[in-house]
């Protein structure tokens, strides 16, 4: 199991910190875990996942197969890396972790469905929370990650992580801001496939946005 640490700080866009030689023909699988137990006395970080979200990380394992990655990078919370696991068996291959893809924190402890989706969207449109970890953090965190991955692995690669991070990633690689909508829509488990080279969505959900 490979463990290369924390992402590296990034003031530009991913796909500028890359030579074009580490990009070309490279594609990208981003996987947002399965659906976790929710349970309100336990901090979400700590969350496994429920049976049902067991039973569709493996049936996701089918999406992965046509470009089956070189490895699956994954988050380090419990969530996210049995759904890598899963995959990972389903399809024989390697999983690493990286502290650099966990989640955007969030300090705010358990809330209401209503209230927790109205502090993200604001998150998400720009407006500072203490609660929160940065957005520019956060995306600084994200992109030196990937551009770590990119230059350790060749080949195509697959990441597992979690709805807000993944957000902010789009963000980055579709080159203009991601809103609540766009999170909204990224279900658990949930799949796309970036070409990296062109900063496109091939399939998946983020075909959407």
């Amino acid at each position: 199991m490979v463990d290369p640490g924390v992402g590296e700080n990034a003031n530009s866009r991913l796909l500028d910190m890359l030579a074009p030689a580490e990009l070309t023909g490279r594609r990208m699988h981003l996987i947002r875990h399965a659906q976790p137990e929710i349970e309100p006395d336990v901090p979400p970080e700590s969350w496994r996942l429920a049976p049902e979200g067991q039973r569709d990380a493996l049936r996701l394992a089918d999406n992965l197969r046509r470009n089956a990655p070189a490895r699956i990078w994954s988050s380090r919370e419990p969530k996210a890396m049995e759904t890598a696991r899963i995959l990972g068996r389903a399809l024989a291959c390697p999983i690493a972790m990286h502290d650099g893809l966990s989640e955007v924190t969030f300090a705010a402890g358990f809330l209401t469905q209503a209230e927790f989706g109205r502090r993200v969207a604001s998150f998400l449109e720009g407006e500072a929370d203490p609660a929160f970890e940065p957005y520019e953090e956060a995306r600084r965190r994200i992109v030196g990650t990937l551009a770590e991955v990119c230059r350790y692995e060749a080949g195509d690669i697959a990441v597992v992580s979690h709805g807000r991070i993944l957000t902010v990633l789009l963000a980055e690689l579709l080159g203009r801001r991601l809103g609540a909508s766009a999170w909204r829509r990224i279900p658990m488990p949930g799949w796309t496939l970036i070409d990296l080279e062109h900063g496109t969505a091939l399939a998946g959900f983020a075909r959407q946005f």
